[in-house]
């Protein structure tokens, strides 16, 4: 019998976090491209990063109606919740971050910042790494040391970054401007380290 309508196929559960985990590779792509380029041109880039983190709110919603209608416990919903929640908002912070580089109009972004930027790309890749494990939680026990690393070197690039720009001698404008942008990029990788935390309870309720 020829169905009117065809069923909708619907991913895996786990798929969907890996799909926002990939926007967040290329949303750290762009974030990096942003740094690098002329503030002329950085308005027309970080345009697809905003693009790209109402996408990741979208998958994000997407997960939270699969899971009211999943027939699983409600612990674990509650925490895959707060993983898809925390992804998002690691992309939202990027945002961010390019946004308030826009908005300055910073000439060259100094050199901390650029590193950061890096930092905040290996924690995306290393992000989907672990999303595709996530049906094999013990796999999981690296994902959360991991980030706490590039938290934590990201914290002394922040402090340095801070530094130098007190001790140019810069105008007061651009001082602030470098300092809020500097914070920005350290609560992108604060917000990674979040994302770490929710998928290792998983790991802890299963252990």
């Amino acid at each position: 019998m020829m169905r009117l309508f065809p069923q909708r196929y619907e991913k895996p559960l786990f798929d969907l976090f890996g799909d926002i985990a990939q926007l967040l590779v290329s949303g750290s792509e762009i974030l990096s491209r942003t740094l690098g380029e002329s503030p002329r041109e950085r308005a027309r880039i970080a345009a697809r990063l905003h693009e790209q983190s109402g996408e990741a709110a979208a998958l994000s919603r997407r997960i939270a109606n699969r899971l009211a209608a999943a027939l699983i416990p409600p612990f674990e919903a509650e925490v895959l919740h707060g993983l898809s929640l925390a992804l998002s908002e690691a992309m939202q912070a990027m945002d961010r971050a390019a946004d308030l580089t826009v908005r300055f109009s910073l000439g060259s972004v100094p050199d901390p910042l650029l590193e950061t930027a890096e930092l905040i790309a290996r924690a995306a890749e290393i992000t989907v790494e672990a999303m595709w494990h996530l049906g094999e939680v013990h796999e999981l026990h690296e994902f959360s040391a991991a980030m706490r690393r590039l938290d934590n070197h990201g914290e002394r690039l922040a402090r340095g970054a801070l530094t130098d720009v007190f001790a140019s001698g810069a105008s007061a404008g651009q001082m602030l401007r470098e300092r809020e942008v500097a914070l920005a990029l350290r609560g992108v990788l604060s917000q990674f380290e979040q994302v770490a935390r929710e998928a290792d309870l998983l790991r802890i309720k299963d252990s």
